[in-house]
């Protein structure tokens, strides 16, 4: 019968460790630095790995650092910085609750790095797609993932990410800064944490931003959902994966403002407010004469009005 292993690597102890499939293997200061580096943290506050769903996934509660995984490349071994220009995959830092998303691991070795410190990965075994470690109907989990899957039963099933999510949304915002900001002031109060946070409604959004109009906001999210699941149907998880991903921060929100503020002194706002205003007022507005018809008349022209 086929099993699933992982075994970590601590080049400061100089030790594997083989990590046990029913409980939770912390990536501790221990295993980092062999306690040696205080601003690292100790369990639960630090990142793990744990055996969910027929497979491994490496997981962080770290509130300090982010979480690097990169594959191996034999000149970035154990290098931090190396690994952290190669990732992958970033965790970022968790914010109370809301933590990043999982990264699920496949069959063979990658490099993680948290601060100064590397570990070596290595999964042996089947899966996500296939086998188990044992029969399925008594497969053993976590208490950990005996509460998340009753917290995810209670709010239907969350479609996992791509693996590559991150990169993907990352690499779209860098060549859409525009984009980045739009997102980040449309969902600007989930950033700053503030209580029962709202979006801004996208007509502001655009308004503030100068774009060409409320849609602008629509298909960037469409977009991001469409890099981050390849699919439509996540209004409410966006938020939570873009701010958990460290995707957007409160340093974009505070850009995105002062981009605000510098149209409305120049008047670029008030100018695509009106702008704005007035494609609103046409789309909308009953009273406005159809395209082919004579104001007033009620006969039609057969061609649009002034031609």
């Amino acid at each position: 019968m086929a099993t699933a292993r992982l075994v970590i690597w601590s080049p400061k102890l100089g030790e594997e460790l083989d990590c046990p499939i029913d409980e939770i293997t912390w990536i501790d200061r221990r295993l980092l630095s062999a306690g040696n580096d205080p601003t690292l943290h100790r369990s639960p506050r630090c990142a793990g790995v744990r055996y969910v769903d027929r497979g491994w996934e490496l997981f962080s509660h770290d509130t300090s650092h982010e979480v690097y995984v990169a594959p191996v490349v034999h000149e970035a071994c154990f290098d931090h910085q190396k690994v952290q220009a190669a990732a992958a995959a970033v965790l970022a830092v968790a914010r109370g609750r809301l933590q990043p998303y999982p990264v699920r691991l496949d069959n063979g070795s990658c490099l993680v790095s948290v601060g100064n410190w590397v570990v070596m990965l290595d999964v042996d075994g089947p899966d996500h797609l296939g086998g188990s470690p044992g029969a399925a109907d008594n497969e053993t989990v976590t208490q950990e993932h005996r509460s998340r899957a009753n917290e995810s039963s209670a709010r239907g099933r969350r479609a996992r990410p791509l693996p590559d999510a991150v990169p993907r949304v990352r690499a779209y915002f860098k060549r859409k800064t525009l984009a980045r900001m739009a997102i980040a002031y449309y969902y600007q109060e989930f950033v700053v944490g503030a209580v029962g946070p709202q979006t801004v409604p996208m007509i502001e959004v655009a308004t503030a931003l100068d774009l060409t109009g409320d849609a602008a906001v629509s298909e960037y999210k469409k977009e991001l959902q469409r890099l981050t699941w390849n699919e439509q149907g996540h209004q409410r998880e966006l938020a939570e994966f873009l701010i958990a991903s460290g995707l957007i921060s409160s340093a974009d929100v505070e850009l995105a403002r002062r981009i605000a503020a510098d149209n409305e002194r120049s008047g670029k706002a008030k100018a695509a407010r009106a702008r704005l205003r007035y494609r609103q007022h046409k789309r909308h507005d009953p009273r406005a004469p159809r395209a082919f018809e004579i104001p007033g008349s009620g006969r039609s022209t057969g061609h649009p009005t002034g031609s």
